[in-house]
């Protein structure tokens, strides 16, 4: 073999063993795992049970980087990261889903769910799988949903018991229109506020209350500034783990079994640590001192009966097939 040859085929040799490389590489998947909040809070501990059983799982295969605290970006800027690739794996919440597949705002709906076992099993069940696989046209894979708290109430003024304790006062909600006109049909004056505002609006009195999970206001410190605390429960709220649609597909059938799976361990250990951090946070409040109310069944049933008109007609605007199908659902879920 002349020099030319033997250059040639060295080339021929080098060219096959990069490929053979690049796709033993390929093979190979790091995960870049985004999430708004802090490493403290029980949705990160799921996050790195999931990061656990992937990597462990996969022989090592799969990496799973986990950044906390907003570190990527907000929500919506991460999921428009995931259709290009950049970062591949988000939490957000139905709400924020909703901007892509109006649908999504339907489980976000108040008092949609009676319960936090009612909310589990819906999320497992075959609507919420009808509703995640509406992001697959949009670059979004949804792979699991978790509980992500119940919201409450406090105020300054007196302990809410029933619907007539709501009348006339000035509550903080989110910027959303559903939750706005369902606290108008309560009898408050609701006020869209950011969150960073609250506390301080809360210490002037220019809010009398607001509507948070019990670890949120313990956290945040709310029983400093306000005297009154109530299960209204008017709000089961998810998480939704999502995956870029593009990164997914090009995983092996073996990797995507692994992470289907790794959701299903992360969404299983969110509403346990979830129904475990409430009880905890509660018991902290009313250690604070702040005076806890328990409102009877038959009161929260009022306050629920009271605002399902606004809600049915949310609902139905929304998607009137998918708000029928999750209201039968909730129905035989109830019954079991």
């Amino acid at each position: 073999m002349n020099f030319l040859a033997k250059t040639a085929h060295a080339l021929l040799f080098a060219a096959a063993m990069t490929l053979a490389g690049g796709q033993a590489q390929a093979a190979s998947k790091t995960i870049k795992v985004s999430t708004g909040i802090s490493e403290q809070h029980y949705q990160y501990k799921a996050l790195t049970e999931f990061k656990k059983y992937v990597e462990d799982k996969s022989g090592g295969d799969i990496e799973v980087q986990i950044f906390p605290n907003a570190m990527l970006g907000g929500d919506l800027e991460v999921l428009e990261a995931i259709k290009l690739g950049t970062v591949h794996m988000v939490v957000p919440t139905p709400s924020v889903l909703g901007n892509y597949v109006k649908e999504f705002r339907l489980p976000d709906l108040p008092y949609i769910f009676p319960s936090k076992e009612v909310s589990a099993k819906v999320a497992r069940g075959p609507w919420a799988r009808k509703l995640m696989d509406m992001l697959d046209p949009v670059g979004i894979h949804g792979l699991a949903i978790g509980n992500f708290g119940v919201r409450h109430l406090t105020n300054r003024v007196r302990p809410i018991e029933s619907l007539s304790d709501l009348k006339g006062m000035k509550i903080r909600v989110m910027q959303n229109p559903v939750i706005l006109d369902v606290f108008r049909a309560l009898g408050t004056n609701p006020t869209p506020m950011s969150f960073g505002e609250v506390f301080s609006a809360l210490q002037t009195g220019t809010i009398d209350g607001q509507e948070n999970p019990y670890a949120t206001i313990l956290l945040s410190r709310f029983y400093e500034v306000q005297k009154y605390l109530s299960n209204s429960g008017h709000m089961h709220s998810w998480d939704v783990l999502v995956i870029g649609k593009r990164f997914y597909d090009n995983m092996s059938a073996d990797q995507q079994k692994i992470i289907d799976e790794g959701a299903k361990i992360f969404a299983e250990y969110e509403h346990e640590a979830s129904a475990k951090a409430e009880k905890e946070a509660l018991q902290a409040l009313i250690d604070t001192g702040i005076t806890y109310t328990e409102i009877s069944k038959e009161n929260l049933a009022e306050m629920r009966e009271t605002a399902l008109p606004v809600i049915e007609q949310h609902g139905k605007d929304i998607s009137a097939s998918m708000y029928d199908e999750l209201i039968a659902e909730i129905e035989n879920v109830s019954a079991e």
